[in-house]
């Protein structure tokens, strides 16, 4: 995880992909993604130098203040095509991979536009303490899903919301 792993992922990107897109999204395997909510949430945001998730600590709103977590954050594809080609990142890949990319668009002086999407993305309830809530309607991203349970409780929470609408 903490060994180059985000690195390579974004900086492969815009050679491997046939287009450009107008984002990029990381996310861990223990995250539900609401992808309809997600994109709502990006509709009023800017399509360059966007750097979106949820910031850490938990207790911020801040997403100036430090870096996004890396349950999942999203770069727009100018920040991909960065990564690619300076010699930041690829000379910092050893380390958490969230801090580490907050550290690179930092020093890269990059991500000017930076939005938190709290309260709608966070930890699953009682799992991390001000970073877990309820489960909510308006609800992006619900990290540390860990047992079937929480799963089965997660897409049985957003399945009577979408039959209920």
């Amino acid at each position: 995880m903490n060994n180059g792993k985000t690195y390579t992922y974004f900086s492969s990107l815009p050679q491997i992909l046939p287009k450009r897109y107008t984002y990029v999204m990381k996310a861990d395997d223990d995250v539900f993604i609401r992808l309809n909510q997600l994109s709502l949430s990006l509709n009023p945001l800017p399509r360059l130098d966007l750097y979106y998730g949820f910031v850490i600590p938990c207790s911020s709103k801040n997403p100036y203040m430090d870096y996004m977590s890396g349950m999942g954050f999203l770069l727009s594809w100018d920040l991909v095509e960065w990564i690619g080609k300076s010699g930041i990142p690829a000379n910092k890949t050893q380390g958490p991979e969230d801090k580490l990319v907050g550290k690179w668009l930092k020093i890269g002086n990059k991500a000017k536009n930076r939005f938190s999407d709290k309260p709608a993305m966070y930890d699953y309830p009682g799992t991390n303490g001000r970073c877990s809530h309820e489960l909510i309607p308006e609800t992006v991203a619900v990290h540390r899903l860990k047992r079937w349970d929480q799963w089965f409780h997660v897409l049985e929470f957003f399945n009577e919301l979408v039959n209920d609408e």
